[in-house]
């Protein structure tokens, strides 16, 4: 039987908004962040001035003496990026939601995924305690140190295989960007007419209220959910200034009324 080794020091690879906020809550849980590497040195600068690391001028000058070399890359880099690094007998992980543990394959090394379901902005402060941990090795003892690793931050730490977080990451996409573009639309059309979006935002708290405590299919309201052909009318005249909008509100609408009432 082994025994788990805390995971204390770990290399970073990317300076974006998941790393940034890792490597912050990381570093208030006692874990220290030894040094750094991305393409752009600038960004590079600035991640080592917040958390007092290293920063390495390339992928094979990360150090050997770390715990975990942790991989916050665009999708489509972490199988390249993996394949450039000589890691010793450290873990590699990466933070995707969409690619698969088995497209991190660095010869012998022990690989796993360490991905945060959660939005991040630079400029906004994340409280990972209910931040679900998704976590993935084919190895029992890497599973091991990541899943310890996630509770250090977070509450909510879960096993997800590739397939699943495949699922998980589609259906982020669609609560939250595709969210968020829609309120994106609003608030064009309210510029448009000198009206404020904040007085949306009560509307938009207790929409996202609602579906804590009942099913989004319970929660739907709205001229589609009634089939009102009246309201519905009138929203598309008042969209004739936004044609592209009113093709993305026809779309919704018509997958509406074909759920409720067809």
């Amino acid at each position: 039987m082994f025994e788990l080794s805390d995971i204390r020091r770990i290399s970073m690879v990317g300076t974006g908004n998941v790393a940034t906020h890792l490597a912050r809550v990381l570093t208030k849980a006692q874990v220290r962040i030894i040094d750094i590497y991305s393409p752009q040195q600038a960004h590079a600068k600035t991640f080592s001035l917040s958390f007092g690391c290293h920063i390495a001028s390339s992928l094979q000058e990360l150090s050997t003496d770390t715990d975990l070399i942790l991989l916050c890359v665009p999708d489509n880099q972490v199988s390249a990026v993996g394949a450039q690094l000589s890691p010793g007998s450290a873990i590699i992980a990466h933070t995707s939601g969409i690619v698969g543990l088995d497209k991190l394959q660095v010869g012998n090394a022990k690989t796993g995924v360490f991905y945060p379901l959660q939005t991040f902005s630079k400029q906004r402060i994340v409280d990972f305690s209910n931040v679900p941990m998704c976590i993935e090795s084919n190895d029992a003892e890497t599973f091991g140190k990541l899943t310890q690793l996630a509770y250090k931050i977070s509450n909510k730490v879960v096993a997800i295989s590739s397939p699943e977080r495949e699922i998980l990451h589609l259906t982020a996409v669609m609560v939250n960007n595709f969210t968020n573009m829609l309120y994106g639309m609003a608030h064009d059309i309210l510029d448009n007419h000198e009206l404020s979006f904040d007085l949306l935002l009560p509307l938009i708290r207790e929409t996202a209220s609602k579906v804590m405590e009942m099913k989004p299919a319970e929660a739907q309201t709205g001229p589609a959910r009634r089939n009102d052909d009246l309201t519905m009318t009138r929203h598309m005249e008042l969209l004739d200034k936004f044609p592209h909008y009113r093709e993305i509100y026809q779309l919704i609408t018509d997958h509406i009324i074909k759920k409720y009432h067809e």
